[in-house]
């Protein structure tokens, strides 16, 4: 059932999306669209940009290529896509990453957000916390009390300083107080990998993600980070309910463009 509301949530942005960029020119689009993610292949972004890619290749009726420029903590995809021609035939995913690394890194190679031009909202969704299947513990009240028998560290992969899962990470660390090492990765893909093969306690991820390893118990679902429980696992219960009141960890991903420098292209 969250597959489909993920479907018919990405067509709906693409409905609200796409008329703005058909408004600015009577032949846009006439060639391939790419779509620049900057994460390393194999996480949610790729789940998430490609589902909406196939939907908005066919509302526009053209090719739309999805282009994973890992690395640097989503700087040199989204550096790409800040020097690239502004005419609406290069798009930018987005996530938390892209509004906290002004804070985290300084020094970037370009302005935020100057050198961009919203396009759409594309989806949010809550996360699971998932666990690698040998941890002792099964939900969060256990890893609670296991915590304080012994007290040892806990490792928690991210996608990086900023990310959705490491900003997740940081306010499940401040709310439970656990002695909890993150560990960041390229992208979700390598981390949740390493939660699958036990090198890595858990990690906070979308469910689509980890589908296969749930499927094959490599790993487990200890709670979800969202207000509500999700309809793709309606059995696990929220991390709220487990004892932290209020707890929420919510992703939200976006659509950026470069931003026109010399001249205005409203709608492309």
């Amino acid at each position: 059932m969250m597959k489909h509301l993920i479907k018919a949530t990405l067509l709906a942005s693409v409905l609200a999306i796409a008329p703005s960029y058909a408004a600015g020119a009577s032949d846009y689009p006439n060639k391939p669209i790419r779509i620049v993610v900057p994460f390393a292949a194999g996480g949610g972004g790729d789940f998430i940009v490609r589902a909406w890619a196939d939907k908005f290749s066919a509302v526009v009726k053209q090719p739309v290529i999805v282009d994973n420029r890992g690395g640097g903590n989503t700087v040199i995809g989204t550096e790409a896509v800040a020097k690239a021609a502004p005419d609406g035939y290069t798009l930018l995913i987005v996530s938390p990453s892209f509004a906290t690394n002004p804070t985290l890194l300084p020094s970037l190679p370009y302005k935020t957000p100057e050198d961009f031009t919203p396009v759409g909202l594309v989806i949010t969704y809550a996360m699971g916390l998932a666990a690698r299947s040998t941890l002792e513990a099964d939900n969060i009240q256990a890893l609670l009390a296991n915590a304080k028998k012994n007290p040892k560290q806990l490792t928690i992969a991210t996608s990086g300083a900023g990310s959705a899962s490491d900003l997740a990470a940081e306010l499940f660390r401040e709310a439970t107080q656990l002695n909890l090492l993150k560990v960041p990765y390229r992208g979700a893909g390598p981390g949740l990998l390493d939660v699958a093969s036990g090198h890595v306690d858990m990690a906070f991820t979308g469910l689509s993600q980890i589908k296969g390893q749930l499927d094959d118990k490599r790993v487990k679902l200890l709670g979800t980070s969202g207000r509500e429980r999700l309809q793709s696992a309606p059995d696990t219960p929220t991390i709220a309910e487990q004892g932290l009141d209020n707890f929420e960890a919510l992703v939200w991903w976006g659509i950026l463009r470069p931003q026109a420098r010399r001249q205005r292209l409203s709608g492309k």
